[in-house]
């Protein structure tokens, strides 16, 4: 009987042990969140004693916020905010018809773009040669494309 009670004594004293250590984690807490606030006055004083917009002091620290930002991508224990950014970045690629994937494959793997020719027939009026174009430009019609430029090969149209 009396086990038990020094027990439940000893239980008591862990658990009052960690309900202090919680209230200094949010003794922590809450002083840092009067920092950022008063952090947060003193910029805004500083911006307005300085004719400074908001966006000004944002556009001067923007490489440093992007490159921070970047680093924390890949992190596990990264911010709810990054991993919001992250998400909201990757729907906008994908209204755009991109995803973020998909773009640094295709950069790494990508050929340089055709000239945007019609299809029909084209003739060389220094060879009279001529070539038939359907889908993709012939490597005889990207030589003259290369060689006299893509307006002049337009001109060739017949």
């Amino acid at each position: 009987m009396f086990q038990e009670y020094d027990q439940i004594e000893q239980q008591i004293a862990e658990h009052q042990a960690k309900i202090e250590e919680l209230q200094e984690q949010m003794a922590k807490a809450e002083r840092k969140k009067q920092g950022v606030i008063a952090f947060d006055k003193a910029l805004v004083n500083l911006a307005a004693e300085y004719e400074m917009e908001e966006e000004e002091l944002y556009a001067a620290r923007g490489d440093q916020i992007v490159d921070w930002l970047v680093g924390q991508l890949g992190n596990e224990d990264a911010p709810d905010y990054v991993r919001s950014l992250k998400a909201r970045v990757a729907r906008a690629l994908k209204r755009e018809g991109e995803s973020p994937r998909r773009t640094t494959r295709r950069a790494a793997s990508a050929k340089p773009a055709e000239p945007k020719l019609e299809t029909g027939h084209y003739r060389n009026p220094y060879t009279n040669a001529t070539i038939e174009k359907k889908k993709r430009n012939p490597k005889q019609l990207n030589q003259w494309v290369a060689e006299h430029g893509l307006e002049k090969v337009q001109s060739w149209k017949i």
